[in-house]
């Protein structure tokens, strides 16, 4: 709802505005009151811009309520269905010590946390949910194929996707002195990890991928497109610490989801 605000802000200033922009955005809302042709009154500025004289009553109303609820609180924005609008207000992450039951460490908007469990000097961070339920058998699978050992009451943090990245999240993950990666090989593997290392640059980080990667990668059917590999070595080009990763999937034009380590 930013572009309806600075709609608004412009008209109640009697600042010219691009009518035919803002009667797009009008009538591309789910409004009571629709806007009709008579509805808005305008004196042409230059152009395609316009000072707006009159709005009726009943449309302008409206149109303000949306505006109020944007910037606010998420519980408010959702007096007009626009939570979704505004960001939430925190944010956690499920953190394992080693395999015992997942807990819940809540993080407020300025970052700050309590965790009910001792933070490791390392930590492994697992992408997907499958994988983060069987972190045993993950665990099992990356002690025989890559050189990540689990030290007693080791951290596993579940990665959520992208999620993981957040910028709430900086101060708890900033006390991991390293971060062993261990994502899809593809372009969403990539930005997780470029976007944690870009989140933590005084973190140590590891991207862990199997010694037989080339030879998994070889047994995926279905080559990646031109543009996502281009994605891909864009990645690999401004993180040097992923080179390695990207030219592994630029050469192979293939990708690979971590899931498929749990079918051994």
């Amino acid at each position: 709802m930013s572009r309806l605000s600075n709609y608004i802000k412009n008209i109640d200033a009697e600042k010219p505005i691009n009518l035919n922009a803002f009667y797009k955005l009008v009538d591309s809302l789910r409004l009571t009151h629709p806007r009709e042709a008579q509805d808005v009154g305008a004196i042409k500025h230059k152009g395609q811009l316009y000072i707006v004289t009159q709005i009726k009553d009943e449309l302008i109303a409206e149109l303000r309520i949306l505006t109020e609820v944007n910037g606010v609180t998420r519980a408010a924005a959702a007096t007009q269905n626009k939570s979704h609008s505004v960001n939430v207000s925190g944010s956690f992450l499920l953190i394992r010590e080693q395999f015992s039951n997942p807990v819940v460490v809540m993080i407020d908007t300025d970052g700050e946390h309590h965790s009910p469990i001792p933070l490791s000097a390392e930590a492994l961070v697992l992408e997907n949910r499958q994988n983060f339920i069987d972190a045993d058998l993950m665990i099992s699978f990356l002690e025989k194929h890559t050189a990540f050992r689990l030290t007693p009451k080791m951290n596993i943090i579940f990665s959520e996707g992208n999620e993981i990245s957040n910028a709430l999240h900086k101060k708890l993950l900033s006390k991991y002195q390293q971060l062993h990666l261990c994502l899809d090989v593809d372009l969403g593997g990539l930005t997780i990890a470029r976007n944690l290392m870009s989140l933590l640059p005084d973190t140590q980080f590891n991207f862990l991928m199997p010694d037989d990667i080339a030879e998994r990668l070889d047994n995926i059917v279905e080559r990646e497109q031109a543009g996502y590999i281009d994605e891909v070595i864009k990645i690999g080009l401004s993180t040097p610490a992923l080179a390695p990763v990207a030219k592994l999937i630029k050469d192979k034009q293939k990708t690979l989801e971590q899931e498929s380590y749990l079918h051994e």
